[in-house]
């Protein structure tokens, strides 16, 4: 059993809210739309914005259930085991808990942590055992993938066991939820810097963007920077309950961190991003990659 993820976003149960609608067993309206079936409503608005959203129409819009609550130690979460995302008041309506705030409305980085956690939730229906409709043939791709890179890659790993000696790494073999969750979170917190940035660079206004030499250029030295910090490795808690009582979390070392083809994959099987971004994005990786520790040959 997949444990709850805790990243930068949260979610819980009873059904997702957008921008008024309520939670409340009511019966559809104009003013009030039906609350048990909210995910169309997330999808126009994020289309409208010019954020993704085609990974989000492969989702059945019953598979998601979505609440809010005063998050103390994260600022959301996402439970597998019963397809619960867990959001902080704070990306709620007027900070009721009752709807989504309206996408517009929201923060560059608020906006980021909502698809850390959509992402989380993407991932989370292709392994579901029964998805409510089938996969598309782009879905089973990213799914393949995600399995290849956990049979190796996120499994036989190097870990930071103190994050600010990145030089100081250790072996560990993760166990099948334990790499899991490290895919999970390494995705995730790339596509919520993905989405961060590029509301920064185009100032919020997506929808009529395009990428200029210029703002390719942008976008790579803040990759770069990004990268060289450690802002993209992702982590995990680890499921054995002595080690959590050692550390909470898990940090990837970088010889285990996104590789070109994650970022490929996520840049355009997910986020459908053009060729030159994807390019530029895989070049960063890759070179940053010559001068790191290679990763633990899978045993």
């Amino acid at each position: 059993m997949k444990q709850a993820i805790a990243g930068i976003v949260c979610i819980t149960s009873l059904g997702l809210a957008i921008s008024g609608i309520a939670w409340a067993e009511e019966t559809s309206s104009a003013n009030h739309p039906n609350p048990r079936n909210p995910w169309p409503a997330l999808v126009q608005q994020a289309e409208t914005l010019g954020l993704p959203t085609e990974f989000l129409t492969h989702i059945d819009p019953a598979f998601v259930n979505i609440t809010f609550e005063d998050l103390r130690t994260y600022a959301a979460e996402y439970h597998p085991e019963d397809h619960r995302m867990i959001l902080n008041m704070r990306l709620s309506f007027n900070e009721a808990g009752g709807a989504l705030a309206d996408l517009a409305r929201m923060t560059h980085h608020d906006v980021a942590l909502l698809y850390h956690e959509l992402l989380h939730a993407y991932l989370d229906y292709l392994y579901a055992e029964q998805q409510l409709r089938p996969l598309t043939a782009e879905d089973k791709q990213v799914l393949n993938f995600a399995n290849s890179q956990m049979a190796c890659h996120y499994r036989f790993v190097r870990i930071n066991p103190i994050r600010q000696l990145k030089a100081a790494t250790e072996l560990r073999f993760l166990s099948e939820q334990d790499s899991w969750e490290v895919m999970n979170e390494t995705w995730a917190v790339f596509v919520g810097w993905v989405l961060w940035t590029k509301l920064e660079l185009f100032d919020g206004k997506l929808s009529d963007s395009a990428w200029t030499p210029a703002l390719i250029e942008q976008w790579t030295a803040r990759l770069e920077k990004a990268v060289e910090s450690g802002e993209l490795l992702g982590y995990y808690e680890p499921d054995d309950p002595e080690e959590r009582k050692v550390a909470r979390k898990r940090f990837i070392a970088p010889s285990n961190g996104l590789t070109p083809i994650d970022v490929e994959h996520l840049l355009t099987k997910v986020l459908h991003e053009p060729t030159e971004l994807v390019e530029a994005s895989k070049n960063v990786f890759e070179a940053y990659q010559t001068g790191q520790e290679p990763p633990p040959a899978c045993q």
